[in-house]
């Protein structure tokens, strides 16, 4: 070709026969399926049961002492959760004052 008109030619078109495409999409929907066949053979897409809890069943005895002090834990825990909060939030707030007085 002549160097003159080289900037008419288009690069090459990405048009596609159909018979192609749908084999390439063949090709990856099998590559896909493979891909997740040998997950679940390795167990990779698994997840682990969450135990529930039993609770605590009416014969048991003493069981409005059980409930009250599985109350008192549960409060116990969510009391220290917000102290931590608040320790945290006070020692970035701190860090954030000391960053702005310099």
């Amino acid at each position: 070709m002549c160097p003159l008109f080289t900037f008419l030619v288009s690069p090459l078109s990405k048009r596609i026969s159909l018979k192609k495409k749908y084999k390439v999409l063949r090709k990856v929907k099998e590559h896909h399926k493979k891909k997740a066949k040998e997950a679940k053979k390795l167990g990779l897409n698994k997840r682990k049961k969450v135990e529930k809890d039993p609770g605590i069943p009416n014969d048991w005895p003493f069981k409005e002492q059980e409930l009250k002090a599985l109350e008192a834990r549960r409060e116990r825990a969510l009391e220290e959760l917000e102290q931590k909060k608040a320790a945290h939030k006070e020692r970035v707030l701190a860090s954030q004052n000391l960053f702005l007085c310099l």
